[in-house]
């Protein structure tokens, strides 16, 4: 399963835009969404984060790869619309698959020991983007680095679990692991945020933030998680990526 995380390629090649752009499909087009796998007896299909369903008439990623409710990064050729009668929006040709690192929130309380504390790191980060797929808080990141292993988790202080306006607090946590910082490097990481449901509401909301380059927190934004009905996701792609990002480098 590892190989599929180290996999994106030349990002800034990536044609990532809406699969409703465009109804004259091309084997020459090729498009980069995250998403949820489905199995089923002796198949599998993507549901993409805004939705919509993916049926791989064609694939170079064999479905024993694949695990049920795995979270990916897919790339992908659209060979045609789904049918009127058909349960699925377009028919595609997978090209590759990247797993996506889905993890708990990491909660920090008085007694966490010293060396886990460093071990999460407070190096810098810069998040792009956060959305929400089911009971999991997306998160589309940047940061410097070279050749090792970076470590990226998203961590609840129960010192410091609220503001003033009660939204919880969760902060996104780098640690470098004493990388230089050679070039831009991109991911995007899911964290399961299903322990903050609330037994008599049906939404919680969070105040996300970064650490960043400049020593001041950034990004800033409450986003709300909403549960016991039927949860609205937000999608990525309608956003292109920079031109200048590099593969991805494995994370933790």
């Amino acid at each position: 399963m590892k190989n599929l995380l180290v996999f994106i390629g030349v990002i800034g090649m990536v044609f990532f835009t809406s699969c409703e752009d465009d109804d004259n499909y091309s084997l020459d087009n090729f498009w980069l969404s995250s998403g949820t796998i489905t199995k089923e007896v002796g198949a599998f299909y993507v549901t993409t984060d805004e939705g919509k369903k993916l049926w791989p008439s064609a694939s170079n990623v064999s479905g024993s790869l694949l695990e049920d409710g795995m979270r990916v990064l897919v790339n992908y050729t659209i060979l045609g619309d789904g049918r009127s009668t058909d349960s699925y929006d377009y028919y595609i040709k997978i090209n590759d698959v990247s797993q996506i690192l889905t993890k708990p929130v990491f909660n920090f309380t008085a007694e966490t020991p010293v060396d886990i504390v460093d071990s999460i790191g407070n190096d810098a980060v810069t998040i792009l983007d956060t959305w929400f797929t089911d009971d999991y808080l997306n998160v589309e990141f940047e940061y410097g680095g070279g050749a090792k292993v970076h470590f990226i988790n998203l961590v609840y202080n129960s010192e410091n679990a609220t503001n003033e306006n009660g939204e919880i607090i969760l902060e996104l946590k780098h640690n470098k692991n004493n990388d230089a910082y050679n070039y831009r490097q991109w991911g995007i990481a899911s964290f399961d945020v299903s322990n903050f449901k609330v037994d008599d509401k049906n939404e919680v909301k969070f105040l996300v933030k970064s650490l960043g380059k400049d020593g001041e927190f950034g990004y800033n934004k409450v986003k709300t998680y909403t549960y016991g009905m039927e949860a609205q996701s937000i999608s990525l792609s309608n956003q292109k990526l920079p031109n200048d990002v590099s593969s991805i480098k494995l994370i933790k």
